[in-house]
């Protein structure tokens, strides 16, 4: 189980639809992820590419997996849109100090979300739904949709 606790990636009654598609690359559960025409990936998207769906890795649902079991390369990813004002846990960067909810989200390139600079230079994906500090590893945080 997440060492947070968090077993679910979307928590909303009524979940988003489904998407899916073959790994590319190892995907985690809770990842910012992008789909192309051989598959789908983590997002590598800097936090100042706008224009983009913000679509989230949910866990392995059909396989009986979990929140800390990321799919391999080849393996059926089953991933989500995060509509404005659903809930999700998603992966935040490591030394993320969320200090109220409503804290701005965007993409820190590499899958994961990163607090959105206050300029108004990053795209907004989602807001803190928690407080939280992730400490020193990447963690699953409760998000709202931007």
């Amino acid at each position: 189980m997440a060492t947070n606790g968090k077993r679910k990636i979307f928590t909303d009654a009524v979940a988003p639809v489904v998407h899916e598609a073959a790994a590319t690359a190892a995907v985690r559960p809770g990842a910012l992820v992008e789909q192309s025409a051989t598959g789908v990936a983590e997002s590598n998207d800097a936090s100042t590419v706008f224009g983009k769906q913000a679509l989230f890795a949910d866990y392995d649902i059909l396989g009986a997996g979990d929140v800390d079991t990321s799919y391999a390369i080849g393996e059926n990813v089953i991933f989500r849109k995060l509509p404005q004002d659903c809930t999700a846990n998603v992966l935040v960067a490591a030394s993320s100090n969320i200090t109220s909810k409503g804290v701005g989200l965007a993409s820190n390139g590499a899958g994961v979300l990163k607090i959105a600079a206050a300029t108004g230079a990053d795209k907004i994906i989602a807001y803190s739904d928690e407080i939280i500090n992730t400490g020193a590893s990447i963690t699953l945080v409760k998000v709202k949709g931007a």
